[in-house]
């Protein structure tokens, strides 16, 4: 066979782009730390590896929806924690409001500051989080939770729905307490209460003398209608000649005593105060109300209110005191149960936080082992390259300068 000066040359390039070629793969290798470039070089391998490249992104996503969650119930936590140091401060001046010492000028300075701290209660229960949503608004974070209407009323205006967000494959965490703001502040029991028939023969009034003892005879007595028949709830006080009965609506004695016109009737903390002297077989009928809730800031302003009343003091300011009092309490309370789930919830949180971290070990672990290069193996194989690559170049400009004249 005739070696062509044509020839020579092709098979000296194709020698010199191989050995480039291999050059530039171990190059890749080392920098890239894979030996997998293409799926062509391992197809099963990189079929692994695109699922585990799958793994650790969505692994990654809940790491950032972690961080997230967090810092959403942080910003809730550190609402609340100032909303209870305000009613703290709210439940103390209102106890100093029942001092029979105070005049209507030191009445109305504590009606200032109970104001104001009722504004800023309103402005943490508003509060937003990092990315503008109100978080105490439910679902309709993009309005404030908590307005005023045209009486002055605060009402709630978010709903009870709570967003979840995902943290692991199968668990998703609520961004918020369960009832958003409705269940902490909206739905806060106050004083129960009754209404008096204007059926009854007997007129008269009534006011809560004892509510601790009134709460726990409407907790125990009042029954839901439906399912109960209607009239379960209805009492009757039945005047006789000198003489009263407290009945339940199927004529049970709950209470009896002497009668005095001007004396008011006690029963079960409620205090009842009897127009005139009724006659034998009058009555003076009631009805238990439903169980009665009160936003928080509503209970303040009814004491703000009676402060800056002149004609306030006496029994009607020590009864809004007390109701104050007991909304105050049940409001802390729903806040201190809100802090608690907020508390379990990010450890619940940090918890899953760990687990995601130590699959996503796993998972590049195991990529790693499919698809990572030694790196003494990489650069022992560039080395080789490289001089393979430099012979090649070194045999191409010898074989090209070979002629028939170099031997005359």
């Amino acid at each position: 066979m005739r070696l062509t000066t044509n020839l020579i040359y092709d098979r000296s390039l194709q020698g010199i782009l191989e050995t480039q070629k291999k050059l530039v793969r171990a190059n890749d290798v080392l920098v890239k730390q894979t030996n997998i470039l293409k799926p062509s070089d391992d197809p099963s391998g990189a079929t692994k590896v695109v699922r585990f490249d799958e793994d650790l992104s969505r692994l990654e996503q809940f790491s950032k929806n972690t961080i997230q969650l967090k810092n959403q119930l942080s910003t809730q936590e550190t609402a609340l924690t100032g909303i209870n140091n305000s009613l703290t401060r709210a439940h103390t001046l209102s106890i100093q409001a029942g001092n029979g010492a105070f005049d209507d000028t030191d009445r109305r300075a504590m009606a200032v500051e109970l104001d104001l701290i009722k504004q800023e209660i309103a402005d943490l229960m508003n509060s937003k989080n990092s990315q503008g949503d109100y978080i105490f608004a439910g679902a309709k974070s993009d309005k404030p939770p908590f307005i005023q209407d045209s009486s002055g009323s605060y009402i709630y205006q978010g709903d009870e729905n709570v967003k979840k967000v995902q943290i692991s494959e199968t668990l998703k965490v609520e961004a918020g307490i369960p009832g958003s703001g409705f269940s902490i502040f909206e739905d806060t029991a106050a004083r129960n209460g009754v209404t008096i028939a204007g059926s009854s023969t007997a007129s008269g009034s009534y006011r809560l003398e004892n509510g601790d003892s009134f709460d726990n005879f409407h907790q125990q007595n009042y029954l839901k209608i439906p399912p109960s028949p209607a009239g379960s709830n209805d009492y009757s006080v039945v005047f006789g000649t000198g003489t009263y009965q407290v009945q339940d609506n199927s004529g049970n004695v709950l209470d009896s005593g002497n009668f005095t016109a001007g004396t008011p009737i006690n029963f079960k903390g409620l205090e009842f105060s009897v127009n005139g002297t009724p006659t034998a077989g009058q009555q003076l009928d009631f009805t238990l109300n439903d169980p009665a809730k009160r936003n928080i800031l509503n209970s303040l302003d009814e004491l703000i209110s009676r402060l800056r009343d002149p004609q306030g003091a006496g029994d009607s300011l020590n009864d809004t005191i007390q109701n104050t009092l007991f909304s105050i309490n049940q409001s802390q309370e729903n806040v201190g149960f809100a802090r608690s789930e907020i508390g379990g919830r990010i450890n619940v949180i940090d918890s899953v936080d760990m687990s995601n971290k130590d699959l996503e070990i796993n998972v590049k672990s195991a990529k790693a082992k499919v698809s990572e290069a030694d790196f003494a193996e990489a650069v022992t194989e560039l080395q080789k390259q490289e001089t393979a690559y430099q012979v090649s170049n070194t045999t191409f400009g010898r074989i090209t300068g070979l002629s028939l004249f170099n031997f005359l």
